[in-house]
């Protein structure tokens, strides 16, 4: 039922595909593939309970020989990162050590050289969102009084020290040290913003028995229709598998996996 339920209903995009090696040597981590259910119980609740409709379309097991960590990547572009036990320790790509594929990041795109000997990474602290800078708490109430605040993340990296404030619906509101707006990474929901919601039943017998025939004991979730790239498609999400993308005739494209990317 946990899986159904981190697998459910909304897509918010096209998923590109991602494999990686277990136990694959990224700089001093060692990184190994995982799936949902090999993520901490109360990581997947959080899921469950925050991102109702997401996809966990690539999670991996990180540890740097002293201590272990979870990373999750989403269908809506999130990534979250979790301690041992669970516990929510940091999301987006300043507090994550790698992306969809299990690549090592650097700020700005990937490849981040290795540490110098005692160089600290990023330090996320989750504090209460009564802790916020004042003006931080102003800008929230005055753009997302009706926005349910899921976490508050302080980071502090060398010169670099931010609040990164998930608003539930929205994205991740980015605030400065005093508590002055500095930016939004928005949550992705214009991707792909022409494709309409097709009802399950109205799917091309093609596709049906495609997904029937590939995937019996998968259950479908949600279809859509749109174009893209000048094309139009139809894209399935399957639970268990990803979007399944096929042609306006219903002839099968491709499946996608991980991570997403904009039309």
């Amino acid at each position: 039922m946990l899986k159904k339920i981190l697998m459910a209903s909304i897509f918010m995009g096209i998923i590109s595909g991602c494999q990686q090696e277990e136990g694959l040597p990224v700089e001093d981590l060692t990184v190994t593939e995982i799936t949902e259910v090999d993520l901490p119980l109360s990581a997947t609740t959080f899921i469950t309970e925050n991102f109702e409709g997401e996809v966990v379309t690539s999670a991996f097991r990180i540890t740097d020989g002293k201590e272990v960590s979870f990373e999750a990547n989403l269908t809506n572009q999130m990534n979250l990162v979790f301690s041992e036990n669970g516990r929510i320790q940091a999301f987006g790509e300043d507090g994550a050590e790698v992306d969809c594929e299990g690549r090592h990041r650097r700020r700005g795109g990937f490849g981040r050289p290795p540490r110098k000997p005692g160089e600290d990474g990023p330090k996320p602290n989750v504090i209460d969102p009564a802790d916020l800078p004042d003006a931080a708490k102003e800008y929230l109430r005055e753009n997302y009084s009706e926005n349910e605040i899921i976490k508050v993340i302080f980071i502090e990296r060398e010169a670099l020290n931010q609040y990164h404030v998930l608003v539930k619906e929205i994205g991740i509101v980015i605030f400065d040290a005093d508590g002055a707006f500095l930016k939004l990474r928005e949550r992705p929901v214009r991707i792909c913003a022409n494709f309409q919601k097709i009802e399950i039943e109205d799917l091309p017998e093609s596709i049906t028995s495609y997904i029937a025939e590939n995937y019996p004991d998968n259950e479908i979730l949600r279809a859509r229709k749109g174009t893209r790239k000048g094309e139009v498609e139809i894209h399935v999400l399957v639970a268990g598998i990803g979007a399944l993308i096929f042609d306006e005739s219903g002839e099968f494209i491709e499946l996608k996996t991980c991570g997403m990317h904009k039309g």
